[in-house]
């Protein structure tokens, strides 16, 4: 986990000094984890909206105050493939269970699906864009008091790829 944060927080220097766009963050993710596959926001809410099909086990790997911000409805909040993979022991479930990671752009969720695959997951999708491209569009989130529109946006560098007014803190 703490080569992930690591990571991150080099990567949030990086951007907030030269920019940031849904393009670099694309490239970034494609160069890093080139076998992690990815799933569109649209995909998703057609799932959700589609009661007769089931959805995957959907997974938030961001940190808990992001979570309580906003999280996709029936979310579980587990930060590291080590994590997860202990979830679908405890639950039963094979390694061909259907699973859904995201995170705020994409980055840290495609960093643990990509763990995730090599310990033999077969079917881990990375939700494209993640939950800021999810808050951009409108699309239902929740949190402890319900339904909400706001995210936490994770830091300076990558808030700029939500829209201001969606942001919100704990706390504040």
């Amino acid at each position: 986990m703490f080569k992930l944060i690591a990571a991150a927080s080099v990567s949030s220097f990086f951007f907030g000094l030269f920019g940031v766009s849904w393009e670099s963050v694309d490239e970034k993710i494609e160069r890093e984890f080139p076998a992690v596959q990815a799933v569109s926001t649209q995909a998703l809410l057609t799932r959700y909206e589609l009661s007769e099909r089931a959805l995957p086990v959907i997974i938030d790997v961001r940190e808990g105050d992001e979570f309580r911000v906003s999280h996709l409805n029936d979310a579980l909040n587990l930060e590291s493939a080590d994590a997860i993979s202990e979830l679908i022991a405890q639950r039963g479930l094979s390694k061909s269970t259907e699973i859904i990671v995201y995170c705020s752009v994409g980055y840290r969720s495609a960093s643990v699906a990509a763990d995730l695959q090599a310990r033999g997951f077969t079917k881990v999708l990375n939700l494209e864009h993640s939950l800021f491209e999810w808050a951009n569009k409108g699309y239902p989130m929740t949190n402890a008091s319900g339904s909400t529109d706001k995210v936490h946006p994770f830091n300076k560098a990558w808030s700029v790829l939500v829209d201001d007014s969606l942001h919100a803190y704990p706390g504040k």
